[in-house]
């Protein structure tokens, strides 16, 4: 039995046009996928980084090239890399999240400095009082009441 020319030519390309729409959407889920994996790796830079250089200036206390924070100098000098085209165009982009992440590192000790200038005395009772319920200070949970070693002790051999 053969089948019709017309019924056969209209299955071929009902056939290629599904083919065709399968093959556009697979596209566009690797678009999808490549921006994504992109967005996640400029956001684990930038965060890493400004990480990193909260890090030495938590420990070294302001470190600083010529008078100026290091944070600030290492961004604004690893962005004129990148716009100098030293990483090339398929690497520039790292150059310039890097810097981002050492920017952000600057401006959030800068605003956390020129935050601290606006406490009020009433502010900054309130975040010492934060800060010992943070760090562990238990004394509101017990009344102020803390366990005797032999107490404790026998509170031990009791849960044997």
């Amino acid at each position: 039995m053969m089948i019709p020319y017309s019924v056969a030519q209209r299955g071929y390309s009902t056939l290629k046009r599904s083919h065709e729409r399968s093959l556009m959407s697979a596209n566009k889920s690797k678009e999808r996928t490549a921006n994504m994996i992109a967005t996640a790796t400029t956001a684990a830079e930038v965060s890493f980084t400004s990480f990193l250089f909260g890090c030495a200036q938590g420990k070294f206390g302001g470190v600083a090239m010529w008078g100026i924070p290091v944070d600030l100098v290492s961004g604004l000098g690893l962005h004129i890399l990148g716009f100098t085209g030293v990483a090339g165009a398929k690497y520039g982009h790292h150059l310039h999240a890097l810097a981002d992440g050492a920017l952000a590192s600057y401006m959030n000790g800068l605003g956390r400095s020129v935050g601290r200038s606006f406490q009020t005395d009433t502010d900054r009772a309130n975040i010492a009082a934060a800060a010992a319920t943070v760090s562990g200070d238990i004394s509101g949970i017990t009344g102020g009441a803390s366990l005797a070693d032999e107490e404790l002790a026998r509170m031990v051999r009791a849960g044997r």
